[in-house]
């Protein structure tokens, strides 16, 4: 059995959305770390429990594959078990990782370069300095959370993001189109000099930009022309407001933040996708998987899209939009995935920012055990 992963990441937590990159949940502080075991004994059972504890409307699904074998569960308040319904979940920042599918498919079929300025394949001034595609995947551009940087908005402005995307729970990302997005690269001026690593929503937006520059089509309908035909999922799509649960995000069919966050997934079709990962099929997705950049002081490298630990291998990452919450984790040394989706975000209850992760993290490190299978783990 795997040795339990010490560090998952810092409290960034890697949630999608929330707020916007306003240094909520996005803190690039390096001091502050949680432990995946929590320096506990606590059972997969009384995790579920004490995250699903008074939460009278909560729809916890959980998803595990091991040896090409699959089970989901699905749990309500006080670790009820529901009927195995396939609820349509916003997936949030896992749509990063199908954004870097897309851009790992651009290069095989010889279409771009990791290490190209986006100023190739964009219409922007070939002399002002610009990311290359390999920082936009990683994290690594400079760009942050522009434009919902902290540091540029007034306490009003923060404020009013704030209630949209909790309280009102409205998609601030809504209605950035192409034109809109290559206005702000414009305006947005970078140092021609290598950035540390800072989570950015907008540089994955970015990216989602270049390669429809290339494809000569929305992202829209580029991701959803992937995701069916390359991909085989049938349950996975970019949203629309709509789903068999509620307070899904509207977008517009031009939205370039698609790519950073827009899209809906079940347990099955997520667990689809994991096991497409594991086998490295289409052969393109096991570029995602190579780390490009390490950062040994934070204890996690990246892949393009995934985040990688150096320590047990994983590739994982989580999404949150103002409703939901998720969280992908693959271990492709013991051909393992767990897939874990609510309808409960952070900020209803901050003692539940990191309560996903660290669930996954444990179904991983069980899932490792030799005499662990999906109708047990669970149990």
């Amino acid at each position: 059995m795997k040795m339990k992963s010490k560090i998952i990441v810092s409290t960034i937590t890697l949630v999608m959305f929330g707020v916007a990159g306003v240094a909520l949940l996005f803190n690039n502080s390096s001091k502050d770390r949680f432990e995946t075991s929590q320096n506990n004994d606590a059972s997969i059972s009384s995790m579920i429990e004490t995250y699903t504890k008074g939460k009278n409307d909560v729809k916890l699904t959980i998803g595990v594959l091991k040896s090409d074998k699959t089970n989901y569960k699905v749990f309500g308040a006080d670790s009820k078990e529901l009927e195995p319904v396939e609820y349509e979940y916003e997936i949030g920042s896992i749509s990063k990782t199908f954004t870097a599918a897309m851009l790992c498919k651009a290069i095989a079929d010889g279409q771009i370069n990791l290490d190209d300025s986006i100023s190739k394949y964009l219409p922007l001034d070939t002399d002002t300095f610009c990311p290359t595609i390999k920082s936009l995947a990683t994290h690594t551009s400079g760009y942050g959370e522009y434009p919902f940087d902290s540091s540029t908005l007034s306490k009003e402005e923060l404020e009013m993001i704030d209630s949209k995307f909790y309280e009102k729970r409205l998609n601030i990302y809504q209605g950035i189109s192409r034109e809109e997005m290559l206005d702000m690269i414009k305006s947005h001026v970078l140092k021609d000099k290598a950035y540390g690593w800072e989570y950015s929503n907008f540089g994955i937006a970015v990216l989602g930009t270049v390669l429809s520059e290339i494809y000569d089509t929305s992202f829209k309908l580029l991701a959803e022309d992937f995701i069916k035909n390359d991909l085989g999922l049938t349950e996975t799509r970019l949203g629309n407001g709509t789903g068999n649960l509620s307070n899904y995000w509207t977008w517009n069919d031009d939205d370039t933040y698609f790519a950073a966050g827009g899209m809906v997934s079940t347990v099955t079709d997520l667990l689809k996708y994991g096991r497409i990962h594991l086998n490295d099929s289409p052969g393109y997705l096991a570029l995602s998987h190579r780390t490009y950049q390490a950062f040994e002081n934070d204890g996690f490298s990246m892949g393009l899209g995934w985040i990688i630990d150096p320590e047990t291998g994983y590739l994982w990452h989580n999404g949150g939009t103002s409703s939901y919450k998720s969280f992908l984790g693959i271990d492709k040394e013991h051909k393992t995935a767990v897939v874990i989706l609510s309808n409960y975000p952070s900020k209803d209850d901050e003692k539940d920012e990191d309560a996903l992760d660290i669930l996954g993290y444990a179904l991983l490190d069980s899932l490792s055990n030799s005499d662990s299978d999906v109708f047990n783990v669970l149990e």
